[in-house]
């Protein structure tokens, strides 16, 4: 990390862009499973805006739906799923930090 002026160190933008990532991820998980004073109706989840709001949770909702596909059967999560809260948080941080990262090289590419 480097220092600004006024001595407050400055984070990388890629961190910047992961720790956004990891917070829509995680809001994601907490709004689906109502953890949030708000919630959502199964209309907005299958909209276009509402499945880019809430990719990361869906990502990882779609996983467990192949698995259970490839398994044959159906796992039961009913009382253990709040691993699909970190892992929506971990998938949307990569989702940030790989956008960034790849607009950052096309930005650096068109510059010349």
């Amino acid at each position: 990390m480097t220092q600004q002026a006024g001595g407050l160190p400055r984070l990388p933008p890629t961190i910047v862009a992961a720790s956004v990532g990891a917070a829509w991820g995680a809001l994601g998980y907490a709004l689906l499973w109502g953890h949030t004073p708000w919630s959502v109706s199964r209309a907005f989840v299958v909209s276009t805006p509402g499945a880019l709001a809430l990719l990361p949770v869906r990502l990882v909702l779609w996983a467990i739906h192949l698995a259970e596909r490839w398994a044959g059967r159906a796992f039961a999560f009913a009382d253990s799923n709040w691993w699909i809260g970190p892992a929506a948080a971990f998938l949307g941080a990569s989702i940030t930090a790989a956008a960034f990262l790849g607009a950052r090289a096309l930005a650096r590419r068109l510059r010349g």
